[in-house]
C-alpha cells in the first residue's frame, strides 16, 4: 500500500505527465484530479483495505529508517522480524544482553555466541521458534553492543598514568571495548550498596555515607574474582593490579570523593609488586641539607651546597647541588658584566675541581626601576650560554621570600612571577626550569585566602619544576569523617586521615611521574625533619635515591 504522493508520482512517470509544460496545462490538471480520484475510488477499495497491514508497513518503514546507520548489517533482520511477529527483536535482545555481568567486556563472536544460545533458551523465548535466527541475532548482538560504545574521553583520564590510559586507549581501539565504563558500572554498584544519601531538611544539605573500607584493602571490589572469570580476554590478562587502579581511581575521584588515599595506593601498589609499568608519583629525591640527617629508611645520595661567588671551600662528600646566593642586597653579577663573568668563571673552575653539580639553582636578582624581566634575561642569556657545555647541567631558578614594602622586591617571589618568566623562557628559547620554595610561597601576604587559585595557575609550569624547598606544611591533615565538595558532604564510617586543602593543593601540584629533588631548607634538627618526612609519607610522597636504583 502507497500513498497518494507516492500513487500520483507513479501515474505521472506512466502519462510522462510534464506539469510546467503550460500548453497542456488545462490537460495536465484534469489528470491529476483523476489521479486523486482513482485513488480514493479504486486504489483504496474499502473492501480490500487493511487497517492493520497499513500500520505495520508504516511502523517498519519508520524502523527502518531509524536503524539504517546504526544496524546496517541486521537492518533487514529486524524489519522482516516485525514485518512477521509485531516485535522488535533488537530491543528484546538487547534489554537481555543488558543483564549480562560482562557485557561492557564483549569483544569476540564466541561472547556473542553464548549470549545468543542463553537467550534462545530463556523463558521468554522458549517456544518462539527464535532459534532458526542464531546466525542474524548473533551478527545483531555484535552490532548493538559496539553501537552503545562510547569513546573515552580525555577528561576522564586526568589523575592515570601514561601507561593505564594507553591501556584504555588501545582496547578501544582494537577491541571496541571501553574499560573506563565498565570499571564505572563495576564500582557503581558497590556505590549503591554501600553509599547512603541523607538529606537534611533542616539545613538543606545532602549527607553521603560511605560504609565501605576501601583502604589498604586486599582485595577491593572483588577484583579477584573479576580478574579471574575474564583472565581469558587479552586486553585483561596480566592486567589485574591495573583493572584495580582503574576501579579504584572511579570511586576515589568520581564517587566517594576521598582525593587523599589516591598517591598513597598508587605507591603503595608499586612497593608491593600488584603492578608493574605504572610508575610511581609524587616522587621526591631527598637532598642533604647542612648536617641534618634523613631518617635511617630515608636514603640521600646528593648534598646541598651554597656558594655566593661561584667558589667552594671543601669538597662535596657526595653528587651535589649547588646554591648560587648573593650576600644581603648586593645582587650586583646579576647586574653588571664583569662581575657576571667572574662568576661564572668560578663555577667553571668549581666544576673542574669537584665535578658538574645536577642542578645550579639561582638566587634570583632584585626588582628596581631599572631593571626587570627584559635585563635579566639578557644577563641570564650569558650565563646559560658560557655553562652550555655541561650538557647534564639543569639550571633552575627559585622564588625569593616575601620581603617588607620598604625594600626591593626579588625579581620573582609569587605564582604570577614564575608564570610569567616561564612564558618568556619559552619564547626565548631559553632551558630555565625551576624550584619552588614553597615556605616561600604560603608567606606571601594574603597567600591563605586564594592558594587553591594561585596552586592552580602554577600547574601551567609543572613539567618545569624540578625541585622543591619545603621547611614546614601548617594544619597538614586531621583525622576527620567528614569530606566536603561543593554540593555535598562525604562521610565515611571509618576514620581516614585527611589533608588540609592546603596540603592537597600541594600534592596536587606535584601529582605526576616527574621525580623532583627534596631540600628540606630552614629545618632545624633531625627530629623536624623526621616529623616533615612522615607528613609528607602520609600525604603519598615517595622518597627515592639513586642508590635504590
Amino acid at each position: 500500500m502507497i500513498t497518494i504522493e507516492e500513487y500520483i508520482l507513479k501515474m505521472k512517470k506512466r502519462d510522462k505527465l510534464d506539469e510546467f509544460n503550460f500548453t497542456n496545462h488545462t490537460d495536465n490538471m484534469a489528470k491529476v484530479i483523476k489521479y486523486v480520484m482513482d485513488y480514493f475510488n479504486d486504489y483504496l477499495d474499502p473492501e480490500t483495505y487493511n487497517y492493520e497491514q497499513i500500520k505495520i508497513d508504516q511502523k517498519a518503514l519508520k524502523i527502518e529508517q531509524d536503524i539504517e546507520k546504526e544496524y546496517p548489517n541486521s537492518k533487514d533482520f529486524i524489519v522482516d522480524y516485525y514485518r512477521r511477529y509485531i516485535s522488535r527483536i533488537d530491543k528484546t535482545l538487547w534489554k537481555f544482553m543488558e543483564e549480562e555481568k560482562y557485557i561492557d567486556l564483549f569483544y569476540c563472536k564466541t561472547d556473542y555466541e553464548i549470549v545468543i544460545d542463553k537467550f534462545c533458551t530463556s523463558s521468554k523465548m522458549k517456544g518462539t521458534g527464535i532459534e532458526q535466527y542464531r546466525d542474524n541475532l548473533i551478527v545483531l548482538a555484535q552490532e548493538l553492543k559496539e553501537s552503545s560504545v562510547e569513546k573515552p574521553t580525555i577528561s576522564e583520564y586526568r589523575h592515570l598514568d601514561n601507561f593505564i590510559v594507553k591501556w584504555l586507549k588501545d582496547t578501544y581501539k582494537e577491541y571496541k571495548v571501553n574499560l573506563y565504563n565498565f570499571a564505572y558500572g563495576h564500582t557503581d554498584t558497590y556505590y549503591e550498596t554501600y553509599v547512603e544519601h541523607i538529606y537534611d531538611r533542616d539545613y538543606k544539605r545532602s549527607y553521603y555515607i560511605n560504609k565501605y573500607n576501601h583502604r589498604y584493602n586486599e582485595n577491593p571490589f572483588d577484583i579477584e574474582e573479576v580478574y579471574t572469570e575474564n583472565i581469558d580476554r587479552p586486553f585483561i590478562n596480566g592486567r589485574k593490579g591495573e583493572l584495580e587502579i582503574l576501579c579504584m581511581y572511579i570511586w576515589l575521584f568520581d564517587q566517594v570523593k576521598d582525593q587523599d588515599y589516591w598517591p598513597e595506593y598508587i605507591n603503595l601498589n608499586i612497593s608491593t609488586g600488584r603492578i608493574k609499568l605504572v610508575k610511581s608519583i609524587n616522587v621526591l629525591e631527598p637532598i642533604k641539607y647542612m648536617d641534618i640527617q634523613f631518617p635511617v629508611d630515608i636514603k640521600s645520595a646528593k648534598v646541598y651546597m651554597e656558594t655566593t661567588d661561584g667558589l667552594l671551600r671543601y669538597r662535596p662528600e657526595n653528587k651535589y647541588i649547588l646554591r648560587l646566593n648573593y650576600k644581603k642586597d648586593n645582587d650586583l653579577f646579576w647586574k653588571d658584566l664583569n662581575e657576571l663573568m667572574l662568576v661564572i668563571n668560578n663555577l667553571k673552575e668549581t666544576f673542574s675541581k669537584y665535578g658538574v653539580p645536577e642542578v645550579l639553582e639561582l638566587q634570583p636578582p632584585l626588582r628596581s626601576f631599572s631593571y626587570n624581566e627584559e635585563e635579566f634575561f639578557e644577563k641570564y642569556g650569558i650565563l646559560e650560554k658560557n655553562l652550555k657545555k655541561y650538557s647534564k647541567l639543569k639550571i633552575t631558578l627559585i622564588n625569593g621570600q616575601h620581603r617588607t614594602s620598604k625594600k626591593q622586591a626579588y625579581l620573582i617571589r609569587n605564582v604570577d612571577d614564575i608564570v610569567k618568566i616561564k612564558n618568556i623562557s619559552n619564547e626565548m628559547k631559553f632551558i630555565l626550569k625551576f624550584t619552588i620554595d614553597i615556605s616561600n610561597l604560603m608567606k606571601e601576604k594574603n597567600f591563605s585566602r586564594d592558594y587553591k587559585e594561585e596552586f592552580i595557575k602554577l600547574t601551567e609550569v609543572r613539567n618545569s619544576i624540578i625541585g622543591i624547598h619545603i621547611s614546614s606544611i601548617p594544619n597538614s591533615y586531621s583525622i576527620s569523617k567528614v569530606k566536603y565538595s561543593e554540593d555535598a558532604s562525604y562521610l565515611s564510617k571509618y576514620n581516614y586521615p585527611r589533608n588540609s586543602d592546603l596540603f592537597n593543593c600541594i600534592i596536587g601540584l606535584l601529582n605526576d611521574n616527574q621525580k623532583r629533588y627534596f631540600v628540606p631548607k630552614e629545618i632545624k634538627n633531625a627530629y623536624e625533619l623526621e616529623e616533615l618526612v612522615d607528613t609528607l609519607l602520609r600525604g603519598g610522597f615517595l622518597f627515592y635515591s639513586q642508590e635504590d636504583e
